[in-house]
């Protein structure tokens, strides 16, 4: 290796290391490391720029070999019976790898070929391992750290790359192979790109301080919170192995409360849900698909054999940009997301922005230099689907339900720079813009592989959106046990509504309903979401619910997110409320939600659909956050009374916004 290269490896080794139990990702679905090819100066002295990019396997990788370590039989099991085995563990871990190389459409392939006896996670020594063997306080179920190039670099033979005194480069190959039967990879000599993967060690956690079992099998899909299925943790682990990264899809569709397979959590309690994540969804398999294209090669792991479908003929992109309508910047890690425009069912999801930082030589140190300018380039993203037609949305990585540090470094760049703050809102096309007159509006995006014309430009800008929350941060969820059709409602009084521009016609574009569920394969369906009006005397309310300003039955939240309702009507709606106010019909207006009517409610722990709450006031709340507003009221009667809840503020928020000719 040329020693210049060689000298931008090493430093690349240190931060790739520094970086491994960081889960990061490129605009798109890719594990991120950082380029200092061109090493251009950055605004700090000393320093040079890093652009962050996404990591993945040479194709002279490809198939990736892994040795299974085999120092640890039986697997620890501190619950008990069932003991797994470590030829059990290793079938199991072969079916996860299998459910990857399945994919059609997707070259990646990876295989166990041999056996390994370190006596713990050695790491970077060309020897991709699985291991139980896991050092004490390892916090983590599972994880995939992987080393990868920082810069482009030209691997000679003979090549001591790891430093462990042996060669791991050899103009004799063209593909990765033992050569000297050492237990060691070596790589064909040739030139390599940055973020190519070096070496990739996954490691399951059997030390935790409560203690985890790994289970195979159906009858092994229990309630118990710490028994882990592992070919679902495994399946998950493998997609970070070949360089995808987390998601934040939790909910498929209406009907399917299942993940997708790269989501970063998982609920151990819920069978139904370890089991969904065995299976890769489409939006895995459209990630893996779009770093490994098959048909993308003539020769080689990426040319086409039987079973195998052209990557370019089964899918096509959706790209455009994403700003933000009230900064005016492209936006750093906003989650776009493609749906079905007729079944809403979700299908792929991407980030945005293309984005980097300063890297300090020295220290193999990251940096912010406080300008957005220099770190985000841009807020391009692309999401990879099948023909069809799609709505294409757009919602803000801000912690629910996945936060921007278990995301990326690119969405934490837009967290820093307050980028990650607007309402989930569609594309519309050409009344797509910062001040929308219906946010809840979509436009139908065409996708037919061949004629990516149809589906490119698919820009989006945030909405300037006006939200009136009544509430701090969330500390709580609740409640458990509650009777079937409860209602909880939530007052905003007419003084806030007329605030928002100063008594003109503002417009009542929607409401949003912080939701969670207790078991996460479940959806969180509620009898109704209504926006109405309605009268306070002292600590109980009056609420008319026989004439609604908007109602949904079956209204879908979200897992641990909100989910908005959007109106048809968002300017006549407010010009009636602000009608109604100003006559003094309208004292204030209640954003209701009725869990389901009838029991048992879904899932094996059979709860109800939860509502976020700002506890600030109760045990355990935080003591710098909201005061209690007392604008919270429960009915459990169906709407004949209604009290008022002094412990909680209810997460409902109402969604308004100025109208288009407002300057």
């Amino acid at each position: 290796m040329k020693n210049i290269e060689k000298k931008i490896f090493n430093l690349g080794l240190c931060l790739c290391l520094a970086l491994s139990n960081v889960i990061t990702v490129l605009a798109g679905g890719a594990l991120e490391t950082v380029d200092i090819t061109n090493a251009q100066p950055s605004p700090i002295a000393g320093q040079i720029i890093a652009k962050l990019i996404g990591i993945k396997w040479d194709a002279r990788s490809i198939p990736v070999k892994y040795s299974m370590n085999n120092t640890l039989d039986p697997i620890p099991n501190p619950l008990g019976a069932p003991v797994l085995t470590l030829a059990q563990a290793q079938a199991a871990l072969q079916t996860s790898f299998d459910a990857w190389t399945q994919i059609p459409t997707s070259f990646i392939e990876m295989k166990i070929t041999g056996t390994t006896a370190n006596p713990g996670l050695v790491g970077f020594d060309f020897v991709n391992e699985l291991t139980f063997r896991t050092a004490a306080g390892f916090g983590a179920i599972a994880s995939s750290p992987s080393v990868s190039l920082m810069a482009d670099s030209t691997f000679e033979d003979g090549d001591d790359i790891d430093g462990d005194g042996d060669s791991d480069v050899s103009s004799a190959i063209t593909v990765c192979t033992d050569v000297d039967g050492d237990g060691d990879i070596e790589f064909p000599a040739g030139f390599y790109k940055a973020g190519t993967i070096l070496d990739n060690d996954v490691q399951f956690n059997t030390k935790t301080t409560n203690g985890l079992r790994f289970t195979v099998g159906d009858a092994a899909l229990d309630t118990v919170t710490r028994s882990v299925d592992l070919i679902a943790t495994a399946t998950h682990e493998f997609g970070h192995s070949h360089g995808l990264s987390h998601v934040m899809d939790n909910q498929i569709s209406k009907t399917d409360g299942s993940g997708v397979t790269m989501f970063p959590f998982i609920d151990t309690g819920d069978p139904a849900s370890e089991s969904a994540q065995r299976s890769l969804s489409d939006d895995d398999k459209a990630w893996s698909s779009f770093f490994y294209p098959e048909g993308s090669a003539r020769s080689g792991p990426a040319a086409l054999q039987r079973g195998d479908k052209a990557f370019n003929k089964e899918y096509a992109l959706i790209k455009g940009e994403l700003r933000h309508g009230v900064l005016n910047q492209p936006i750093a890690g906003g989650s776009l997301f493609a749906v079905d425009f007729l079944t809403d069912k979700f299908v792929a999801s991407g980030f945005s922005g293309t984005t980097q930082l300063s890297f300090d030589p020295a220290t193999g140190g990251l940096f912010l230099v406080n300008d957005p300018a220099f770190h985000i380039l841009n807020g391009n993203y692309v999401i990879p689907v099948p023909k069809g037609v799609y709505a294409v949305g757009v919602e803000a990585v801000d912690g629910f339900p996945v936060p921007a540090g278990s995301i990326s470094l690119t969405c934490q760049i837009g967290s820093i720079f307050g980028q990650q703050n607007f309402n989930e809102e569609f594309y519309n096309r050409s009344r797509e813009d910062a001040r929308e007159a219906r946010l809840g509006e979509k436009f139908p995006v065409p996708v037919v592989p061949g004629l990516n014309f149809l589906s490119s430009n698919i820009n989006i800008v945030t909405s300037d959106s006006i939200n009136i929350n009544n509430f701090g941060n969330r500390n709580f969820v609740g409640f458990t046990g509650i009777a079937p059709g409860t209602l909880y409602a939530v007052q905003v009084p007419a003084s806030q509504i007329t605030a928002v521009n100063a008594g003109g016609n503002v417009l009542i574009q929607g409401v949003a309903f912080d939701t969670f569920v207790t078991d996460a394969s479940v959806v969180p369906v509620f009898a109704k979401a209504v926006l109405t009006t309605g009268t306070v005397n002292g600590t109980t309310a009056t609420i008319d619910l026989d004439h609604p300003l908007a109602q949904k039955n079956g209204f879908v939240g979200q897992d641990n997110d909100f989910a908005p309702f959007y109106f048809n009507f968002p300017r006549a709606l407010g010009a009636i409320v602000q009608k109604g106010i100003g006559r003094g019909t309208i004292q204030n207006l209640f954003i209701v939600l009725q869990v389901p009517t009838t029991a048992p409610f879904s899932g094996v722990s059979g709860q109800a659909p939860f509502i976020g709450l700002d506890g600030s006031g109760a045990p355990g709340g935080q003591p710098n956050d909201s005061p209690i507003f007392g604008y919270s009221f429960i009915s459990i009667d169906g709407g004949a009374t209604w009290s008022q809840v002094t412990n909680f503020n209810f997460r409902f928020s109402l969604i308004t916004s100025l109208p288009l000719e407002h300057p």
